[in-house]
């Protein structure tokens, strides 16, 4: 993978790696993570068949180069206004793809037996 350059807060980088995503991905395992990385592409909105709530999907790239594509759920978090070329950390679940991961449950934990709960974070905010 090819890194790209920090762009943003290099703290974001130092805080939130994306060493354990890149682990989970290339062992095709699902594993929950804290990554960073930069939006490749403003938000898209659909609502979920299964879960039939409205969610916003982005693409993300880690410091080191592994694409992810983060699912939010914003009946449960609140819609980020966040664009391409931000960055943002996430905590979540990550889920290996043919040409990456999505990362999803980034939202607080709905209740027992359900995940842990995860955030998004942008511009020193947290989103859950």
């Amino acid at each position: 993978m090819t890194p790209i350059a920090a762009c943003g807060p290099s703290d974001v980088f130092g805080s939130y790696d994306d060493a354990s995503a890149r682990a989970a991905s290339a062992q095709h395992r699902t594993a929950d993570v804290e990554v960073s990385g930069m939006v490749t592409a403003d938000p898209t909105f659909f609502f979920g068949r299964r879960t039939r709530a409205w969610h916003e999907e982005f693409p993300l790239v880690t410091q080191h180069g592994l694409h992810l594509d983060v699912i939010d759920n914003v009946d449960l978090a609140p819609r980020i206004p966040l664009h391409a070329g931000d960055t943002v950390a996430v905590k979540g679940q990550l889920i290996p793809t043919g040409n990456g991961a999505i990362v999803h449950d980034t939202h607080h934990c709905t209740g027992p037996g359900w995940h842990s709960g995860g955030w998004i974070e942008w511009h020193g905010r947290r989103y859950q």
